[in-house]
């Protein structure tokens, strides 16, 4: 995504993959290159917990390109198909970077709305479908009558022509929509590299950025914002974290980095090392989650722990209770990485993170807040419950751009009493995040292997419930070998 005065952008995307989050300030930020201590195994829990881990990046990002790993474990242009190749260089994410047009308000980092053509190859569930049909269906942002004159219009084509509202879509059709894009703002904090060493930088994310171009982000991600401000051209992520997470990320400057990077995490030779703020007086010592996570639904990027999951563990251990807010500081080693594994297992254990916006919210997971798990049919009604409310903000919006005069009351919508509407697309403006709805309290404090350790220190939110006691924790402990 990008925000620009009105600059048009062009990108590609290829067929579906998992999608993939306020931090220190900058003066927190430190990094300690250390030999790292001795591997003991620290004494076994009582009884088997949840567990909850980062997954490496397995989408390798250059400029804005992203590089799948082949079937032959290679990345970018090694032992590419000629399709491969040919996905590829559909667009030049570089040049729409020198358009993007930053600017600071109410503390937040902003971007100047901007023209887009998204385009993307068909996708399989859209093969022998009405074009009008697929993205009324499958893009509900808008209402029917905007895609009916988006199409009529040629703001949406085929193989770069226009075509009718009953054009069958076919494979290999490049679908394309030039749309006006608002991407939404994030903290007003800098993306601090810490340290640039040895081919890859060292990064202190701070929470509510994204890592990279996904959903409504683009340019307010952490990749865009290193290349414009920083001057860096070639970014890929070694590890990804959540858009609400903070802390410690690791990003190679060549595809031959991230792949050493990558092996040494698919091996589990990086130990990683989180703190969190949780509800409730977590246990005392260590405790030590096996649950197996699956994922419950795609497009929300939902996940629970299921018995037909997969294999994940996570050690936590207890580091401060304040009795005075019933909340703990704890420390979370993933052992492997699921998206939202810490999360979930916190979640399951019943010490959900204070503040995480999908896995502490009873209205949504009922009296227990998803405690132990939930059933086959609790989760399918919780996935329908959490599509609808997706969808009803959508249709509030395009209702309201369908008006543009006063406000038209959908029952439940969120209320725009004063809203402002883009002059362009019609839509109206969002009212910016409040300050407590860009963090969540879970940061990526540590990382190691067998020659080097990466730190960062630690959000004012862990320093202040526990001084003195988490340096003293985490001198105590060992990593735990995989």
């Amino acid at each position: 995504m990008n925000d620009t005065g009105c600059a048009r952008v062009v990108i590609d995307t290829k067929p579906e993959h998992p999608a993939p989050v306020e931090s220190a300030s900058p003066s927190m930020a430190s990094i300690h290159a250390t030999q790292p201590p001795s591997v003991v195994k620290p004494p076994a829990p009582a009884a088997e917990a949840g567990v909850e881990s980062e997954q490496p990046s397995t989408t390798i990002h250059q400029g804005s390109k992203r590089h799948k790993e082949s079937k032959h474990g290679h990345y970018g242009g090694e032992q590419q198909t000629k399709k491969q190749k040919k996905r590829v260089d559909l667009v030049k994410p570089e040049d729409d970077l020198k358009d993007a047009q930053y600017y600071f308000d109410n503390g937040l980092r902003k971007i100047k709305p901007y023209f887009f053509k998204y385009r993307t190859y068909a996708k399989g569930r859209w093969l022998g479908r009405p074009l009008i049909e697929v993205f009324s269906t499958e893009f509900r942002d808008r209402d029917n009558t905007f895609y009916e004159r988006a199409i009529q219009d040629g703001r949406i084509k085929v193989n770069d022509e226009t075509v009718s509202q009953s054009y069958i879509v076919k494979n290999s059709d490049i679908v394309a929509h030039d749309i006006h894009r608002h991407e939404p703002p994030v903290a007003d904090l800098p993306v601090k590299v810490v340290r640039q060493e040895d081919g890859v930088i060292i990064v202190d994310k701070p929470s509510s950025i994204p890592v990279h171009p996904s959903g409504r982000y683009r340019h307010n991600t952490v990749l865009h914002i290193l290349m414009q401000e920083q001057g860096y051209k070639d970014l890929f992520p070694v590890n990804r974290l959540d858009r609400l997470t903070s802390g410690l990320m690791i990003i190679a400057l060549s595809v031959k980095k991230a792949r050493e990077f990558e092996l040494m995490m698919q091996r589990c030779e990086i130990k990683k090392e989180y703190v969190c703020k949780v509800q409730g007086q977590f246990p005392s010592g260590v405790t030590e989650c096996h649950q197996p996570i699956h994922v419950a639904s795609f497009k929300l990027t939902l996940n629970t722990v299921h018995p037909d999951g997969k294999a994940c563990s996570t050690i936590f251990e207890l580091l401060r209770y304040d009795p005075q807010s019933d909340t703990s500081i704890v420390l979370a080693r993933p052992i492997t990485g699921r998206t939202h594994q810490i999360r979930v297992h916190l979640q399951w254990l019943g010490y959900p993170i204070t503040n995480d916006p999908l896995y502490h919210n009873r209205d949504i997971w009922g009296r227990l807040n998803g405690k132990g798990g939930i059933s086959e049919d609790m989760e399918k009604d919780l996935v329908k419950k959490l599509l609808e409310r997706a969808e009803l903000e959508d249709e509030h919006d395009y209702a309201l751009a369908a008006s543009n005069v006063g406000m038209v009351q959908i029952d439940g919508a969120p209320d725009h009493p004063k809203a402002e509407f883009c002059q362009i697309c019609q839509l109206p403006s969002r009212e910016d995040p409040a300050p407590d709805k860009r963090v969540m309290y879970l940061h990526a404090w540590k990382y190691q292997a067998k020659d080097w350790a990466f730190e960062t220190d630690l959000p004012d939110w862990a320093k202040e419930a526990a001084p003195q006691a988490v340096p003293e924790a985490s001198q105590e402990r060992d990593p735990v070998p995989s």
